[in-house]
This record gives structure tokens, C-alpha cells and sequence, in this order.
């Protein structure tokens, strides 16, 4: 099996099955999608000759839950991850073909963004194809330590296996700390000019939604983050003291407020935003 792509589902049954629709029938393709624990009613036989459709039933609903059960399953000798609501371009898979022999750990790729229902152009992507070409271009590492989303990149299987490394299993930010550590644990990467992956921008999707739930566990996920990043030697890729005062200030609990003060006590905080990161990248990349 060369390739295991794992889609979590929640109650959006018609862009699952254009995403399903989107890879092609071939034998050397798995494709695991895990339902969370939907509540709207679907007709599975449309899609089940075309994937391994899997019911989350632990205890915790969670997007990463659901990445995490794929995990245990899946065979392919790369990962590939998508939303259900996204889709694959048409030549994408034949992209892959081209860098799936290679020695790289990690390959990054570009994405296009739209805004769901019409043909205007969503800024989702602009921050991922930015750290594509700064790879491309000047070989700056910062793609390894900033792709947050799990899509639009092959994994290689071996890394994440070895490195027993999960999604967190939270209610918004899942995927962070997944990235964060195959992009660290990662021998050798490759940026490539080929765009593969379109990602749709929708009003009601959590990562439009900025509930204070959503917004404390995003929170949490980037104090962990940047507790990661000090402890190995890259705190230059933290988000900055200032960037989560303005993003968070509403939602510290006293816990999450204790942790965080004690970091920059302990100068373990970076203080100022990354040189390479604009303030107006700062929503995209805390909210994505």
C-alpha cells in the first residue's frame, strides 16, 4: 500500500463524497475515513466500495480522536490527511507518484483556498504557500515548525510510527502539535511547486468558530507548543508573549494564566512576534 488517507467526518456527508470522488480508484490507495459520531442520517453505500468507513466509539469526540483511530489502521508508506469538506486537485495524485520513491521524511506541497459555494478565492492558504516558497527559495526551515494543518503534504508512515506521535485530542487545534513534531522528528523534507490540494473556507467550521471553548482549547495547544519549542532548543518559532495576550486575553483560566506567566518569568516566552511573521499572518496562523 502506498498511500493511507485519513479523513475524519461530522455530519457532512454530501462534501465527504466529493472529496471521496476527488482520489482515484487504485489499488495502492486506502482511504480511511472515521465518522464522529454524526448525528445526521447518510447513505453509506454511495461511498463504502470506495473506503474503510469506521465509527469513532470512544468516549472523546474529537477530530483528532478520529485521525488517531486511522492511525492504528492504516498501511499506506505515506500518510496523507484531509478535511472532509476539502478536495484533492485532479493531477495530485500523480504528483505524489513523483516524490514517492524519494528519501524525503516530509513533502510539502502548495494548496489553493475558496470560499465554499462560489469561485471566490479564501486567504486560508496564503500563509502555507508563503512557507512553501521561503523553503523553495531560500531554504528556510520555518515549514517544519508552521505547517499546522495535517493536509497538503506527504508523511512518510515510518516517522510518525517510530516517533509515536498522535493528534491531541482536544475540541479545536488537534492537528498542531502532530505537525509541530513530525516537522522536528523529520531527517529530510522537500518543498515542491505543485499545487494539490484545494481547502474550502466555510462560515459555520470550527476554525471560524471563536467560542470560548474553541478559543481555550487553541490556547492551551499553543502554550504547549511553545513549551515544545523552548525545551528544543527553537524558541524563535514561538508565538510571541504579545500575540496570544491579544488572541487569548478573554479566555485564560487561572490555570492556563499561571502556566503562561510562569514562562515568561522564566524567560521561556518569546517576547515579540518571528521576524518572518506579519501581523496580519497572526490571526491566520493562530485561527488557521
Amino acid at each position: 500500500m502506498k498511500y493511507s488517507i485519513i479523513i475524519p467526518h461530522f455530519n457532512d456527508f454530501k462534501s465527504l463524497e466529493r472529496l471521496i470522488n476527488s482520489i482515484p480508484l487504485r489499488n495502492d490507495i486506502e482511504i480511511i475515513v472515521v465518522d464522529d459520531k454524526s448525528t445526521d442520517k447518510y447513505n453509506i453505500e454511495k461511498i463504502e466500495f470506495k473506503c474503510v468507513f469506521i465509527k469513532n466509539q470512544t468516549d472523546v469526540k474529537s477530530a483528532g480522536t478520529c485521525r488517531n483511530i486511522g492511525l492504528k489502521i492504516a498501511k499506506g508508506k505515506w500518510l496523507l490527511f484531509a478535511d472532509s469538506d476539502d478536495v484533492f486537485l485532479n493531477n495530485a495524485f500523480e504528483v505524489f507518484d513523483l516524490y514517492s520513491e524519494g528519501k524525503d521524511d516530509i513533502v510539502f506541497f502548495k494548496s489553493k483556498s475558496l470560499i465554499e459555494g462560489s469561485d471566490n478565492i479564501s486567504d486560508r492558504n496564503i500563509y502555507l504557500t508563503d512557507l512553501v516558497d521561503r523553503n523553495i527559495n531560500e531554504n528556510d526551515d520555518s515549514i517544519r515548525y508552521m505547517y499546522f494543518p495535517p493536509w497538503g503534504k506527504l508523511v512518510r508512515h515510518k516517522l510518525v510510527s517510530e516517533n509515536e506521535i498522535l493528534f491531541d485530542e482536544v475540541i479545536a487545534s488537534n492537528d498542531v502539535m502532530f505537525s509541530l513534531k513530525v516537522g522536528f522528528f523529520a531527517e529530510k523534507i522537500l518543498s515542491v511547486n505543485e499545487t494539490v490540494y484545494c481547502v474550502y473556507k466555510r462560515t459555520n467550521s470550527l476554525t471560524t468558530s471563536h467560542t470560548k471553548e474553541n478559543l481555550r482549547s487553541r490556547l492551551e495547544v499553543a502554550l504547549n507548543r511553545n513549551e515544545f519549542l523552548f525545551n528544543n532548543g527553537l524558541k524563535q518559532y514561538q508565538f510571541s508573549f504579545f500575540s496570544l495576550m491579544i488572541k487569548f486575553k478573554d479566555v485564560f483560566t487561572y490555570k492556563l494564566l499561571i502556566k503562561f506567566l510562569k514562562s515568561c518569568f522564566l524567560f521561556r516566552q518569546r517576547m515579540l512576534p518571528h521576524k518572518k511573521i506579519s501581523l496580519t499572518r497572526l490571526r491566520v496562523l493562530l485561527f488557521k
